[in-house]
């Protein structure tokens, strides 16, 4: 089998048809390396320190060097945040406040919130009055189209939108309602969930019109994410889902698809999620991340035998911190389980919290084992 580039690699994946190997992916949405395990591993490949990308996450480093050595097939473009959203207020105590209002403390490899600002909301005025932020004052755009356009033509990697939310429709609504309030309010006061999902909504599509209006054209993925999956079941119930979430997020996945109509549009949630597979694949989503086959249901021949046809998995790998031998059988099982007939991406399942730099080459050295065609 000849071989192909990065990106003729991962376009023929995403079509569902086999390559000359399963593409790899590392530092993307869910795949970042926190701080700690990242600065071991930078020290042990022998690589000079570099600027954290962001601040205020458990994972602030985004570095290609990295990526090089692990022959990954991705490359992110990244929104750059206006100062206002930097903007961050810190405190004596070694807390902060962000542009949405929420108080946050680091907490060891964690981030804790420490506020709810509309947690005592009753009415959708409330919720109206509440000072959301404005697109512009989120993000900035100088030069992006032209740094996007040259990756684009001098590199054969695929390129991605990066997700520029941390939090998804129902994260952020879990945030800023806290998650008990944000659940009651499904049956006590849905007037206000629709308000409080229906604003940040607007704020997200209009993101990502900024977004994709500069980079649509050269990317190959676009990332989103919202968790509604725990490890045994959903955090809502699917009809709830399709009743307060499913129609937004089609809305937005609509957007996404408009402006840029080559790219396929990746989809972030933790758990077991297998009953909303189909409506995930029915409004528009292409990828989902992280696939932990490790929660209820998730079995990875069950999610690869019913929709393998349309979706494309992305992840899968749990065991980056295990010993040697565990890790070494997961990766050649997910790999015979997910590879066949193209749709999987190897990466590894969710962040990377504390494994040693050993672990981690020896995921990307059992992938090159075992993920040719």
């Amino acid at each position: 089998m000849s071989v192909f580039s990065h990106r003729e690699r991962v376009q023929t994946i995403l079509n569902h048809r086999e390559a000359d190997r399963v593409p790899r992916d590392l530092m993307g949405n869910a795949t970042m390396i926190l701080d700690d395990a990242y600065v071991r591993l930078r020290d042990h490949l022998g690589l000079a320190p570099i600027a954290p990308m962001r601040k205020g996450t458990s994972a602030n480093y985004y570095d290609e060097r990295i990526l090089d050595v692990f022959d990954v097939d991705f490359r992110r473009i990244f929104l750059e945040p206006n100062q206002s959203y930097n903007a961050i207020a810190e405190e004596p105590d070694g807390t902060y406040t962000d542009i949405w209002s929420m108080r946050y403390r680091k907490d060891g490899i964690y981030v804790t919130a420490l506020n709810h600002p509309l947690a005592e909301a009753q009415e959708p005025q409330e919720v109206e009055a509440y000072p959301w932020p404005r697109a512009e004052e989120l993000f900035l755009t100088n030069g992006l189209r032209e740094r996007a356009r040259e990756r684009f033509f001098s590199t054969k990697h695929a390129l991605v939108a990066r997700n520029p939310f941390s939090a998804g429709l129902i994260d952020r609504a879990c945030q800023l309602m806290g998650t008990e309030n944000f659940c009651l309010s499904l049956i006590l006061r849905p007037q206000v969930t629709r308000a409080v999902l229906g604003n940040i909504l607007m704020i997200y599509r209009q993101v990502y019109a900024l977004f994709l209006e500069e980079v649509g054209d050269y990317v190959q993925m676009v990332e989103t994410a919202d968790d509604i999956g725990t490890q045994n079941s959903l955090l809502i119930s699917p009809e709830h889902y399709r009743q307060f979430v499913k129609p937004l997020e089609k809305e937005l996945y609509a957007l996404i698809h408009e402006k840029a109509p080559q790219a396929a549009v990746f989809r972030h949630t933790d758990g077991s999620v297998f009953p909303l597979i189909p409506d995930f694949a029915e409004i528009g989503i292409d990828v989902l991340n992280p696939v932990q086959t490790s929660s209820q249901g998730m079995a990875g021949a069950r999610l690869k035998s019913a929709y393998g046809d349309r979706i494309t998995f992305h992840g899968a790998i749990e065991s980056v911190g295990a010993d040697e031998e565990d890790l070494e059988s997961e990766v050649r099982e997910k790999m015979l389980t997910f590879k066949t007939n193209g749709g999987y991406i190897f990466a590894p399942c969710n962040h990377i919290v504390a494994a040693a730099p050993q672990s981690i080459i020896r995921m990307f050295a059992a992938a090159e084992r075992y993920g040719g065609y």
